[in-house]
């Protein structure tokens, strides 16, 4: 009987041992995932914010105004069921042509609830007309930085389209979320909380 109550709380202890380093892992984890919609307010002709000296890119063409938007998805498969919850945030960005004619530079400042970001990048056109005429598919990501201290960086990727209502959330044709579901990974500075 003393041999089993000995062995019983060594199990307990290891139990316990275990939940703790399981515990410190979950609270030391080196990254903050979000996935999100974003919604364009506002395409305006570039000003001062798109110039050179403030993003690094010259022949801005655009401007934009978003808000990103949080979304619930279906649990068991990962399904958006809905893409327009709640407000979490917001993005300045300017979008300028390239070298390539399907490629455009990238620049926006923005923030994730009480994170602040800068990012730059590139937008690729995927396809025009497609999968339906009016609707243009593309993909875009920017490195981000002028993250606060706790971070050493993120990057921004997105599956976006672009119909010929390119302000609001009705597509045309309808039907489509537009523009962008975003994902945006936040790496820690370690040692940092």
């Amino acid at each position: 009987m003393e041999g089993a109550v000995k062995f019983a709380s060594i199990g307990v202890l290891l139990a316990a041992c275990c939940l703790a380093t399981l515990a410190q892992a979950q609270s030391n984890d080196v990254e903050d995932i979000y996935v999100l919609r974003s919604f364009r307010l506002t395409r305006n002709q570039p000003t001062s914010f798109c110039a050179l000296d403030h993003t690094g890119f010259d022949k801005m063409t655009v401007e934009d105004e978003y808000q990103f938007k949080s979304i619930t998805t279906r649990t068991s498969d990962g399904l958006i069921t809905d893409a327009n919850v709640e407000i979490v945030g917001n993005l300045h960005a300017c979008f300028g042509t390239t070298s390539e004619p399907q490629v455009f530079s990238f620049y926006a400042e923005g923030n994730l609830g009480a994170t602040p970001f800068t990012g730059k990048g590139e937008c690729r056109v995927v396809k025009n007309d497609f999968p339906e005429p009016g609707i243009r598919t593309s993909r875009c990501f920017m490195t981000l930085d002028g993250l606060p201290r706790n971070y050493v960086g993120g990057l921004l990727t997105t599956n976006s389209i672009t119909s010929r209502n390119v302000v609001g959330e009705k597509s045309d044709p309808p039907g489509y979320v537009q523009p962008s579901i975003a994902t945006v990974r936040l790496w820690k500075r370690r040692g940092i909380e």
